[in-house]
């Protein structure tokens, strides 16, 4: 009798270990679901608390560079800026730190090259509102505001050539040496075959159809555009059309950074182009000029 009730003792003793064994495991897979679904609550809180964190920063900057615009616009006007000067603010508000430089660098000595080594047939990307050159006197006006013409070819010439000195303040120089430059100072086209004639490149003018743009960016022979209205001036401008990529136009405009970073389509060029003049360099000796 004492040994069958000590069997009984011990099956009640093994169930009882059993039912707690079970119930030990149900209460940590509870704990780990409950955790697991906590975890992922929180995860999600704290991307909606990034994200919100995200935009009320951009709106702070962004607010803040509005007003720094405002602020710098009203200090140019109170200071007598010129207006080119000024309205460069509304065409592109990356003109900002040149115009609010304006007045203790107006006067300062022009860069002596453009500042970055290049392979020749590389067109480099230079930009007129470059503080290095862009406050040097271009007729009435400065070579930020109405230099274009003079960025061009000085991209073209650097490039094809590779001589960093003919900066736009050189170029911009010949222009108005050799009376190539409005009263209202917009560069004449002749400036484009004349300068590119000075400086050694072989140039021919003439509007060309799709096929033939190709082929002559795919020989590494840039070509100067001047264009309208559109998506690069509301009146006149000139960019230089530097490559062909993936059936598109790679652009360097000496007024965007934005439109030098895009390919644009012959289409849309074509709709706004006036004038086209293709260079290729001469094996002649670049003058220096």
């Amino acid at each position: 009798m004492k040994e069958i009730k000590k069997q009984k003792n011990k099956k009640r003793k093994q169930i009882l270990r059993r039912r707690i064994y079970m119930m030990t495991a149900g209460i940590f897979v509870l704990l780990a679901v409950a955790f697991a679904i906590g975890h992922h609550s929180a995860g999600k809180e704290d991307d909606l608390s990034s994200k919100t964190k995200e935009v009320i920063q951009n709106k702070t900057q962004e607010e803040m560079y509005t007003s720094r615009l405002e602020r710098v616009k009203a200090m140019a006007k109170n200071q007598g800026y010129p207006k080119g000067v000024i309205e460069l603010l509304d065409k592109n508000e990356d003109t900002i730190d040149f115009v609010e430089d304006y007045g203790e660098k107006k006067d300062q000595a022009v860069a002596k090259d453009i500042g970055v080594k290049i392979q020749k047939g590389t067109i480099p990307e230079l930009i007129q509102w470059d503080e290095r050159w862009g406050y040097t006197k271009y007729g009435t006006s400065i070579v930020a505001v109405s230099g274009c013409g003079p960025t061009c070819m000085s991209m073209v010439v650097s490039g094809l050539t590779g001589n960093t000195k003919i900066t736009p303040a050189r170029t911009a120089a010949y222009s108005v040496r050799h009376n190539l430059i409005d009263e209202e100072n917009n560069t004449y086209w002749e400036f484009m075959e004349k300068a590119a004639k000075h400086w050694g490149l072989n140039c021919y003018a003439g509007m060309l159809n799709k096929k033939q743009l190709k082929a002559e960016l795919c020989k590494g022979h840039p070509v100067i555009c001047s264009v309208g209205p559109g998506d690069f001036t509301k009146n006149g401008h000139f960019i230089v059309l530097s490559g062909w990529k993936d059936g598109k136009i790679q652009v360097n405009d000496p007024f965007s950074r934005q439109n030098s970073q895009k390919l644009w389509t012959y289409s849309r060029i074509k709709k706004q182009a006036k004038s086209m003049w293709v260079y290729s360099y001469s094996k002649k000796q670049v003058q220096e000029r």
